[in-house]
């Protein structure tokens, strides 16, 4: 299937993570269907200076992903799309405690999804896209199609937490 791609990139500054452990723990958050908790959607428009360092980096790198993602997508080898289009339109925390997942779902109409990294403790589960596995680690990045279905399943440990967000054109 063409749509099941993903792109993975490491984040060379992982010190920051600690610091956005503690932003995203101190705001409020609302229980999803699995149980995982998730802040307001709208962190891009916080300014908060640590969270927007990550999202530069999103944006960094989604010429490389737009590259990937829509291979056999080109005119005569050229794109036909405008990389600074892209925009990030939602962008929140979550956290996952002991027993807590994020049911299956899919992000459709946005183009792209991602998927920051900032705590995995041991034995934390894996993110799922489209049934591929794709290991959890502090400091990864993965971008993925917006419509691929992609899901967590029940933490066995406490304190996994990421940073998503999904992106438009």
């Amino acid at each position: 299937m063409l749509f099941n791609k993903y792109c993975t990139f490491d984040y060379p500054y992982k010190d920051i993570n600690d610091k956005l452990y503690n932003i995203i723990d101190s705001l409020s958050k609302k229980a999803t269907k699995g149980g995982s908790q998730i802040t307001h959607m709208n962190l891009h428009e916080h300014e908060i200076y640590d969270i927007d360092k990550i999202l530069a980096y999103v944006m960094k790198c989604i010429p490389n992903t737009a590259i990937k993602l829509g291979e056999g997508n080109s005119y005569g080898g050229k794109m036909n799309y405008n990389l600074n289009e892209f925009k990030i339109a939602e962008c929140w925390g979550i956290t996952y405690d002991k027993g807590q997942n994020v049911v299956k779902h899919n992000h459709f109409p946005y183009c792209l999804s991602f998927v920051y990294f900032i705590k995995v403790p041991r034995g934390s589960s894996p993110l799922i896209i489209e049934g591929k596995r794709i290991k959890a680690e502090e400091g990864k990045l993965v971008m993925f199609h917006a419509n691929q279905v992609h899901w967590c399943n029940k933490s066995n440990v406490d304190g996994r937490c990421c940073l998503v967000g999904n992106i438009r054109y």
